[in-house]
């Protein structure tokens, strides 16, 4: 069964079908918390807003507990390291890790704006940007080094896959990869008809997503030498994509939660029943899903239950 959290679906909402979720109340959740990413580590699991508020879960989403940053930054992302370490970004380009349970900011020496931030296998945090422009820096964020390709493009999103293999994405459909762990890039076949890519996720190195506008999703089958467009059930634009051992998940516009099942993308049965856009989405150790959204949509989705 999945667990939301009832004080977070504003009025005007659709009533959630209590046949197929359990509710259970949330007095520290806000409203107004527009959820934008989530990431996990064993059973903790780190949410974060628009808004500056971090949700913080010790238990897999079981209670969760709310806080706010200093200045209540916008935050857009979130990422988590090998080390255990969490470690967020706000529009204003600073990195927030934590350290010792407190928030801590960084502040990104850069004109560039900043799209998402990812923790690769090996350890370096990676950060997209405009200007076709990526930055990289160690865990401890002493020195940010920069590699750009001098375009006017941004690049929205980085995956590695393990500690040598990985990709960054980009507008005009752009993609890019590296083997030696980010220190060199390869251009490969761009994504058709220019497309800008706002959901990116990769499962191996082979085996990789992009989705965006008009719930259109490309796949790629070879590390991103060519990209085959798929079939979509939504028109809703695609926000994020989730790929992992438990299966291929999306989230969009109009709370459209779909998955990949032999092939072809449907429509996720059991998905909350809110108006509220997703954005967060994070496959958790324990076999549930877990999605967020606007209005302070949070729920957590037992998948062995479905």
């Amino acid at each position: 069964m999945a667990l939301v959290l009832p004080v977070l679906i504003a009025a005007c909402e659709a009533p959630l079908n209590l046949e197929q979720v359990d509710a259970e109340g949330a007095k520290d959740m806000r409203r107004y918390d527009m959820l934008q990413a989530a990431a996990h580590s064993g059973k903790e699991v780190v949410v974060v807003s628009s808004v500056g508020a971090v949700i913080t879960s010790q238990d897999e989403g079981n209670s969760w507990q709310r806080s706010e940053l200093p200045g209540r930054p916008q935050l857009i992302d979130v990422t988590v390291c090998p080390s255990g370490d969490f470690f967020a970004l706000d529009t204003g380009r600073r990195v927030w890790r934590r350290a010792g349970g407190e928030w801590q900011s960084s502040v990104m020496d850069t004109p560039e704006s900043v799209l998402s931030i990812h923790c690769a296998p090996s350890g370096r945090l990676w950060v997209s940007a405009s200007f076709s422009t990526l930055y990289w820096a160690e865990g401890d964020m002493q020195q940010w080094n920069e590699f750009s390709l001098y375009e006017d493009l941004q690049f929205t999103a980085v995956r590695f896959v393990d500690e040598l293999n990985g990709f960054a994405l980009g507008e005009f459909g752009t993609v890019m990869v590296s083997t030696d762990g980010g220190d060199s890039w390869e251009p490969r076949e761009p994504i058709p008809n220019e497309f800008y890519p706002m959901a990116v996720d990769f499962l191996d190195v082979n085996n990789g997503w992009a989705g965006g506008l008009d719930g259109i999703i490309w796949q790629t089958g070879d590390g991103g030498n060519s990209w085959d467009r798929q079939e979509s059930v939504t028109s809703a634009p695609i926000y994020n994509i989730h790929a992992n051992e438990h299966g291929v998940f999306a989230v969009g516009g109009s709370a459209k939660l779909v998955e990949l099942q032999n092939g072809e993308w449907r429509t996720f049965e059991g998905a909350p029943e809110v108006l509220a856009f997703m954005r967060g989405v994070d496959a958790l150790e324990n076999g549930s899903l877990l999605v967020a959204g606007g209005g302070g949509t949070l729920a957590v989705i037992p998948l062995a239950d479905r």
